[in-house]
């Protein structure tokens, strides 16, 4: 126990201390704090909108209004009220002819221009397109209250009355007795995205650190100071924590660059971040030992190659594993009840992403849980007791990489 402290204390501190390890945290961080600031730094204080306009439909204090150029022969558009509701930001203007429209918005003199045919059509005018402009369909629903109001008024209606019917609004209220999939589904995604992240980059790390060490001979001198037992688990557990530590790093320096610009963000992700305290517990215990159960393979996987520049080749069925077990619980968050996902919450290789998707999705027993989580930590133990016998046998193999055969045999025979 001594010898695994002692190698957990040491490899920690050495991936810590890394170079990459400081600076892709401090980068995150920072980035981070930038981009969620950067809604509050474009923000003026006195609008509260991005640039210091006003927003649509209004005119801001001491700004000129905006001008917009009518051509309507028919008459289609006398009523300047309802003109004014519709376009507040706009002083509108009535031209006699076409030509003059386009010559006044060609030379900058106004923002806008319609030409009315009919009741139901016309043609808009602009200098510039932006994907932003909403002045078409805006004039749109203009033209269209128009012609309502006039076809009631031939039919003897009050158009009014009748708009006010149309625009009644039914109030509903949903009480969610079980589990609100609706709400968890944006945090549950978001935490199994950076569960998938930290297996992939943090396992793959371990890997690379364990075939290093045996391709510059440092492991011969390692096994024999050290247990293969204590040298396995002082490594991966090193790295998990190194990689829990970064994350939680980065995890929280989102969550107060978002906590100190809530209010120019207008605290839109405060409904996300109710995160039930089960769901919490689920996630950390199933998360780790997944996490550990992957690391340890990564690291058996590091053990059985001769060189660094082997260690990916041989990851990539895990890596294909893992990206399939990730889109499986994308797949189970919209169907958490469906029969797929009440197997893959019991298979070790997905149950540490299969099991959170349910519990924060769907409906799950205490008793479903303690034998999935059982059967997870069962499969870590044992894949930990693989990892340190293939890191022992490693020590005496400098040819290709391991084949299948030769780690069974490995694994049958404890004296090698």
């Amino acid at each position: 126990m001594k010898d695994f402290f002692i190698v957990l204390k040491f490899e920690l501190l050495t991936m810590i201390k890394k170079k990459s390890f400081i600076i892709s945290t401090v980068l995150v961080i920072a980035g981070a704090f930038l981009l969620i600031a950067l809604p509050g730094l474009f923000q003026s204080d006195d609008s509260g909108n991005v640039g210091g306009g006003g927003s649509e439909g209004e005119v801001s204090e001491g700004e000129d209004p905006m001008i917009m150029l009518v051509v309507d022969a028919q008459h289609i558009l006398d009523n300047e009220e309802l003109l004014e509701r519709h376009f507040p930001e706009y002083e509108v203007r009535t031209v006699s002819n076409l030509d003059a429209l386009k010559q006044e918005i060609n030379e900058d003199s106004a923002d806008a221009g319609f030409e009315i045919h009919d009741d139901l059509h016309y043609t808009y005018y602009v200098k510039n397109s932006s994907l932003m402009d909403t002045t078409g369909d805006r004039f749109s629903a203009l033209l269209q209250e128009q012609y309502q109001i006039n076809e009631c008024q031939k039919l003897g209606y009050d158009a009014a009355q009748i708009q006010q019917i149309y625009q009644t609004q039914i109030s509903g209220e949903m009480r969610v007795l079980g589990t609100d999939g609706f709400s968890n589904y944006f945090y549950t995604y978001i935490l199994i995205f950076i569960l998938y992240m930290m297996i992939l980059i943090y396992g793959n790390q371990i890997g690379v650190g364990v075939a290093s060490e045996k391709s510059n001979r440092a492991i011969e001198i390692l096994t024999t100071s050290c247990s293969p037992n204590a040298l396995i688990f002082g490594k991966v557990i090193a790295g998990a924590i190194a990689g829990v530590i970064q994350t939680a790093l980065m995890i929280g320096a989102v969550l107060v660059a978002y906590q100190i610009n809530a209010d120019s963000l207008h605290h839109v992700l405060d409904p996300y971040l109710q995160i039930p305290s089960s769901v919490l517990m689920t996630f950390a215990v199933f998360g780790i030992l997944g996490y550990l159960l992957f690391s340890f393979i990564f690291g058996a996987i590091g053990a059985s190659c001769s060189k660094v520049e082997e260690v990916n080749g041989a990851t990539l069925p895990i890596q294909l594993m893992i990206i399939a077990v990730f889109m499986i619980s994308v797949f189970t968050l919209s169907m958490p009840d469906s029969l797929l996902a009440q197997i893959m919450m019991y298979v070790p290789l997905s149950s540490w992403m299969c099991m959170f998707v349910n519990v924060a999705m769907g409906s799950v027993s205490t008793i479903q849980i303690v034998i999935s989580l059982i059967i997870l930590a069962a499969t870590t133990l044992l894949m930990g007791w693989i990892g340190a016998k293939l890191y022992r046998r490693g020590t005496l193999s400098y040819g290709n990489t391991l084949k299948w055969k030769q780690l069974v045999h490995v694994l049958k025979h404890k004296g090698e």
